[in-house]
């Protein structure tokens, strides 16, 4: 029996594409939150794209599929919101980490299945595109396929365009639960909203960011294997790059072998500014889910600033921002599908750092799925007991 409805608990960028998607298919569509539409994970984001390096695996082609399909969706979205610009632009990227300044012709090697032109930038190129950089690297790797867009543009176009196209929206609704009956899983809002049961022809779709996990795990054998990570932003009072510029940074109180929370980016923000972002953050006891900006955050951000502009950026902050983004605790990209075999009952959450870019592919692949027009690959597929 095809699905005459959807219910979508969450209303940022996965829930309110969900929302459009179902809707270009013909569905009626509600969506409900708790707060603002774009309230969660959307604030930390920074609006930057790339294409995966190559396509090894089924997420790497997830992502690469999505930066393909990205300037027509934007299109699309332009035309559905009434003339809202998402400030899609392809800018390219500058890697001057410091394993790529040691050896950039690795570097590149590394990056055949990018899609677009990739080449080795000299000192002297470096310091003419960088006038504001007080570093010296002898080389960095110029990458094609990188793009930004305003988070906060797409989320007012994918509001609009919901609305345009009759999709139901209720937000700062308070506490929402689900809870277990006797044929199914029942919505309680703290409002008169009239919520189906979730059969399968009103499906339910849970799509809350991290907070998915409140609302899926007490029906699951297991937790779903999500956690929130934090991810912090400033404004700085300088002029944009004109490539999205990647680089580490050694903070003096932060042990970090991997050299994953060394890494920071330079954006080029809407409307010219520049933007600055990375995953730090005060995340010590009582801090883990509090999506609020911290003084930890802000001043790690400033050293990693002055280490690349030099002294003198606390005065150049404009803006501090932050989030709590869903990352799935497998490898493999985000969780998709159904919670269990009636298929009443579908998770899209996980997307962690990607969300901007897969969020409206793997939006279409989910509908299509809960209309039995596609099947979801095994990789992104929700885990509904330990040993999954």
């Amino acid at each position: 029996m095809k699905p005459e409805s959807l219910t979508i608990l969450g209303a940022g960028v996965i829930g309110l594409s969900v929302a459009r998607e179902a809707r270009l298919r013909g569905l009626t569509v509600r969506v409900l939150d708790t707060r603002a539409p774009g309230g969660g994970c959307t604030h930390s984001a920074t609006g930057v794209l790339k294409a995966p390096d190559h396509r090894r695996s089924p997420y790497l082609d997830l992502r690469h599929l999505s930066w393909e399909d990205w300037p027509r969706f934007a299109e699309s979205l332009k035309e559905e919101s009434g003339g809202i610009d998402v400030g899609l632009k392809i800018c390219g990227g500058l890697d001057l980490r410091d394993q790529t300044i040691r050896n950039p012709q690795r570097a590149v090697e590394k990056l055949y299945g990018s899609g677009g032109a990739v080449r080795i930038l000299e000192k002297e190129e470096l310091s003419k595109i960088l006038p504001a950089m007080k570093r010296n690297p002898t080389a960095g790797v110029f990458i094609e396929h990188q793009a930004v867009v305003d988070p906060a543009g797409m989320m007012r176009a994918l509001h609009a365009s919901c609305l345009a196209l009759g999709v139901e929206i209720y937000h700062e609704l308070g506490e929402i639960s689900v809870d277990s009956t006797a044929d199914g899983l029942k919505v309680r809002v703290p409002h008169p909203i009239q919520v189906p049961e979730s059969s399968s022809r009103h499906p339910i779709v849970l799509s809350a960011g991290w907070e998915t996990s409140s609302l899926a795990d007490p029906h699951l054998q297991a937790p779903l294997p999500l956690e929130p990570v934090r991810g912090e932003a400033i404004a700085l009072d300088i002029p944009a790059p004109p490539h999205i510029v990647t680089f580490d940074a050694v903070l003096k109180d932060v042990e970090d072998p991997a050299g994953n929370r060394s890494r920071f980016s330079w954006i080029p923000g809407p409307g010219g500014i520049s933007w600055f972002g990375n995953s730090v953050g005060d995340t010590g006891e009582g801090r883990e889910r509090d999506p609020r900006p911290t003084e930890t955050g802000r001043a790690r951000l400033v050293e990693a600033a002055e280490s690349f502009f030099g002294k003198g950026m606390t005065d150049q902050v404009i803006r501090h921002w932050a989030g709590l983004r869903p990352k799935s605790l497998r490898h493999g990209g985000p969780l998709l599908g159904p919670l269990a075999e009636n298929r009443n009952v579908w998770v899209a959450t996980g997307h962690y750092r990607t969300g901007l870019l897969i969020g409206p592919l793997t939006a279409r692949w989910l509908v299509e799925s809960i209309l039995g027009d596609r099947e979801i690959p095994q990789a992104f597929s929700v885990p509904t007991n330990p040993q999954e």
